[in-house]
């Protein structure tokens, strides 16, 4: 009887596991999984595996002599999508292991997707949704790979144009309705005897670079409700400590919302607070004791925006507070101000980013784009993401984009009925 020789690549192994085992066996491909070895990549959900199979059964025979060009598209593809430093090999005949260093779960999987479309629909002519096959690493042993399933429907939201996202309905699919309405709006009176109103919602933040949704922002909207009028975040000074910490812990118990589970994967969330109370012990305690967000969820899955760092932050206490918060969070980012000297209230921070608020540039569209190009070449190599917050439209996506901005997010209509008072 015949021996079957397996074909190198990727092969089935027998598991009592819930996802599948693969073993790789294509030559080079231990090369790659060192590479991956203490990183936090597949932890991340940043590894996946994409497979060309539909365009080796389309081929027939002639797939001996058409795969070299399907294996230089796909090289080619992946030079496009991804950055220097992101790993990508060839494991088999039609199957591509793909880590992205720079992305973040759903994110990076949208990207690999995207990958993985455009080869089919160069190859095919279309990308039928049964032909797309992406897999994401869940665990490496040796030179077996433990593999899920990706839910295409939940990484295809992230990958939406912008102007064609209305709402972001996908990451509210998991979250109980009654709940929402109950921790959002919240009403709270000032220690100086205002009744002000939270509201909140979220923002998508795109990769400029990649076009899918990186991170989700909590937008907190704060209005005086006998006048109606909005409150920036760049007055929040004028507030006592007591009322700036009851705003953050309000965000942070929308945020615990919608920041996802271990078997629910989604972007990270970028949650806006005050320097001022994650200067407090107290303020950084409740970063990982929300009722339904976990330590660990914190750990992999939020990112604290710093929104009120400015000169009188003392630099020393700015690095102490932001080693303290990043060690219970997924990452610190810190914003900056529409001034001359931008980045130096910041400058010394090891931070994982710096934002902007678009609702702190002034004038029209001309000088807005004018005052965008210039904090972002202020701030260009300061931290590995420079984000832009709150644009008022999406053609202002395009200005972030050259002016050097890695991600931006845009005001959806219900959030541009009211504009801040200066």
């Amino acid at each position: 009887m015949p021996v079957q020789v397996p074909e190198p690549g990727l092969r089935n192994v027998p598991s009592g596991e819930p996802n599948s085992v693969e073993r790789l066996t294509a030559g080079g491909a231990a090369a790659a999984l060192e590479r991956l070895a203490g990183t936090d990549l597949v932890e991340r959900g940043c590894v996946t595996i994409i497979s060309v199979e539909a365009i080796r059964q389309r081929s027939g025979d002639r797939w001996s002599r058409k795969r070299d060009a399907v294996w230089a598209y796909v090289g080619k593809k992946c030079d496009e999508h991804l950055a220097y430093q992101d790993i990508r090999h060839r494991v088999g005949e039609t199957d591509f292991l793909i880590a992205m260093t720079s992305g973040e779960g759903v994110a990076a999987q949208a990207v690999s997707l995207k990958i993985l479309e455009e080869v089919l629909l160069f190859f095919l002519g279309v990308a039928d949704r049964a032909d797309m096959k992406i897999r994401a690493v869940s665990a490496i042993h040796g030179d077996e790979l433990s593999c899920s399933e990706i839910d295409l429907a939940r990484i295809a939201a992230p990958r939406a144009p912008p102007e064609e996202v209305v709402a972001v309905s996908a990451y509210h699919a998991g979250v109980d309705p009654a709940e929402e309405r109950r921790r959002n709006p919240i009403s709270f009176v000032t220690a100086s005897g205002q009744n002000l109103r939270i509201d909140f919602a979220l923002q998508e933040v795109v990769s400029l670079r990649h076009k899918v949704t990186a991170a989700l922002r909590v937008d907190a909207t704060v209005t005086h409700i006998g006048s109606g009028r909005l409150i920036p975040a760049r007055t929040f000074g004028k507030l006592s400590d007591d009322d700036i910490a009851f705003i953050d812990r309000s965000s942070l118990d929308f945020a615990a919302l919608f920041a996802g589970a271990a078997d629910r994967p989604q972007p990270p969330l970028i949650l806006p607070v005050s320097f001022r109370t994650m200067s407090a012990r107290k303020g950084r305690q409740a970063l990982i004791s929300v009722p339904g967000l976990t330590p660990e969820r914190m750990k992999s899955g939020m990112m604290v925006e710093l929104i009120d760092v400015d000169r009188g932050t003392p630099e020393a206490r700015l690095l102490e507070v932001t080693g303290l918060v990043g060690q219970v969070c997924k990452g610190v980012l810190a914003r900056i101000q529409p001034v001359r000297d931008a980045i130096g209230p910041v400058r010394g921070a090891r931070l994982q980013g710096l934002t902007v608020d678009a609702g702190d540039l002034g004038g029209g569209d001309s000088q807005v784009a004018s005052q965008m190009i210039n904090l972002a070449a202020q701030a260009r190599g300061r931290a590995p993401a420079l984000m832009i917050h709150g644009l008022a439209s999406e053609g202002f996506l395009e200005v972030a984009e050259v002016a050097g901005f890695t991600h931006a997010s845009v005001v959806r209509p219900a959030q541009q009925q009211q504009q801040p008072a200066a």
